[in-house]
């Protein structure tokens, strides 16, 4: 049988994923073990490991001597080869991130913007980006950016953001053309998602991940993998509907009422204060039982989404001024509450500051990702009688 055109260069960037996969979460590793692990003949791996290492993807470190014949040398992962930016985009400003093959940051820079138009956006997150890679552009392969709201990433649509007052706006093809440079796009928490699943610790794992700032965001993670959804709808969880009480139904930003963004959000948080008559930022010491309220809606919310999917472990990354006195460790305990009378004990509960740079190195995770993963869609055919792994 003849071979569809491109299969072969389909096969070769699949095998070159594998291995460098195989690399990123077990270096340093020998071109043998790689073999094992991906089902690649040893001459196939050491051709496609020739060529990454040519290309600075992957550099020789230690040597290890083994029983006989020739001493291996490990591979690890190169830093110099390539590079991905990340911006954390807010209201006010473009926070970018330059990071490395192996995900470190090497350069950050932010700057203002004149305002949330979209193009008043992609200029700034585009300044931000040649300002952070400086030398390393010609290098850079790719911007990733974090925002607040629903992201279609497969389309590049930021469907609704409240934060920055858009909808269904194609960002991504905007920021393309002002910065030249492949985009992705996606939610803070799945930004924050991809920089927690990008050293492979929790490869294979059952995650919920909410983000707690401005807004509210779930990422629901199965099995090592972010779930989007149809139009990236998975983890609505801000949107969904709270408990509330007898007072006055607080309207939300997107149309509704009494979401958890009008409860839980310091955007709702604020709100509540304005309807009240006091004009300024939550106060930890002041706002006392406005955060506890927070806190209670946020870990009931977090707990009823969590007895559906089942997972084992919950993490919460509180943005640096959602870190308000105890508001963490209330939202933790109302949580746990929801499970006293539960068949199953509750997941592990983790919380954390997620600070903008966490966000845009998730956001640069995301375009480094592709380096590391095989198309789902493979040909039929393979090259030169070498066999996929199954």
């Amino acid at each position: 049988m003849k071979p569809r055109a491109g299969s072969k260069a389909l096969i070769r960037e699949i095998n070159e994923a594998l291995v460098l996969d195989i690399v990123r979460t077990q270096a340093p590793v020998s071109r043998a073990r790689i073999a094992v692990q991906t089902g690649l003949s040893a001459a196939s791996v050491t051709g496609i490991a020739g060529k990454l290492v040519h290309a600075g993807l992957l550099v020789e470190t230690e040597i290890v001597h083994g029983t006989g014949g020739r001493p291996a040398r490990l591979l690890e992962l190169g830093r110099e080869g390539v590079f991905a930016a990340g911006v954390r985009l807010s209201a006010t400003e473009a926070h970018a991130v330059v990071v490395d093959l192996r995900g470190e940051a090497v350069a950050t820079h932010s700057e203002p913007l004149a305002s949330t138009d979209p193009g008043d956006a992609a200029a700034a997150a585009a300044r931000a980006v040649r300002a952070a890679a400086g030398g390393m552009a010609p290098r850079l392969i790719g911007i990733g950016v974090a925002l607040s709201g629903v992201v279609d990433q497969a389309s590049g649509l930021v469907r609704h953001s409240g934060a920055m007052d858009w909808t269904d706006v194609a960002f991504q093809g905007l920021l393309e053309d002002v910065a030249d440079q492949p985009v992705i796009i996606d939610s803070y928490v799945n930004a924050y998602a991809r920089g927690l699943l990008f050293d492979g610790s929790f490869k294979g794992r059952e995650l919920i991940i909410f983000s707690v700032g401005t807004s509210l965001g779930a990422a629901v993670v199965v099995e090592g993998r972010i779930q989007r959804g149809f139009n990236g709808s998975a983890g609505g969880f801000a949107h969904s509907r709270a408990i509330t009480g007898p007072e006055p139904a607080r309207p939300c930003h997107c149309g509704a009422e009494d979401c958890f963004e009008t409860r839980g959000s310091l955007w709702g948080m604020q709100r509540e204060l304005e309807r009240n008559g006091h004009n300024r930022e939550v106060n930890p010491d002041a706002d006392s039982s406005l955060i506890a309220d927070a806190a209670l809606h946020l870990g009931i919310g977090m707990a009823n989404t969590a007895k559906v999917l089942g997972p084992e472990q919950v993490v919460v990354g509180f943005a640096p001024e959602a870190d308000l006195g105890s508001f963490a460790e209330q939202t933790k305990q109302a949580f746990l509450c929801q499970y006293d009378h539960a068949n199953t004990p509750p997941p592990l509960f983790d919380t954390a500051v997620a600070h903008p740079v966490a966000l845009a190195r998730g956001a640069a995770c995301s375009v480094l990702a592709g380096l590391f993963t095989a198309r789902e869609s493979q040909p039929s055919d393979t090259e030169a009688g070498e066999s996929l792994p199954a």
